[in-house]
């Protein structure tokens, strides 16, 4: 379903990219230390039912699915979809834990209101954007601001919006379009 994604993205990017001994794949190197966009490598059925056990939470459908493909990934600096933490960063190098997973239980934290209702589910963000991301009781993604935690857009799933991700991180590159963070 999501398999996609990695073959936009090497298509994309043709040399441009770095396999670490982590298994994550980074892509469109912009200068020393940093990486336009990067994939995790896959969460096992096993792993990912303990991480939704380690959590005390189910996770929707088509995040598990995303989760038996990638463990989370950073895309174009547009978006950070997160994942599973390492359970240690014992013996990788700083490069490997810089481009480890963001923890789910993290972005949660970061995004988790009072008025949040229960059927939300935080999964991703966009520090670009000041937005982020959850998955709705019918499966929709939301795009939510940050400040005033309205809805500014709806997906009809997380395939459609990992979709507009690319298609819009490709109209960035084509156009030269980089984000700087400092």
């Amino acid at each position: 379903m999501f398999e996609f994604l990695s073959q936009e993205l090497n298509e994309l990017y043709g040399e441009d990219k770095k396999k670490l001994r982590t298994n994550t794949i980074l892509y469109g190197h912009l200068e020393e230390g940093r990486w336009h966009t990067h994939l995790q490598p896959p969460l096992s059925s096993e792993s990912i039912a303990q991480f939704e056990a380690g959590l005390k939470q189910e996770f929707p459908p088509q995040y598990k699915n995303f989760l038996s493909l990638y463990n989370g990934c950073y895309i174009f600096d547009l978006l950070r979809v997160a994942g599973k933490e390492p359970d240690t960063f014992k013996g990788m190098s700083i490069e490997e834990q810089a481009h480890s997973p963001f923890p789910l239980e993290y972005m949660k934290d970061l995004y988790l209101r009072k008025r949040t209702p229960k059927s939300h589910f935080i999964f991703a963000d966009s520090v670009v954007k000041n937005t982020y991301y959850v998955i709705d009781v019918d499966s929709q993604v939301l795009e939510m601001d940050f400040r005033t935690k309205k809805i500014i857009n709806t997906y009809e799933d997380l395939k459609i919006f990992l979709y507009e991700i690319l298609f819009e991180g490709k109209e960035n590159l084509t156009n030269g379009i980089y984000y700087e963070f400092e």
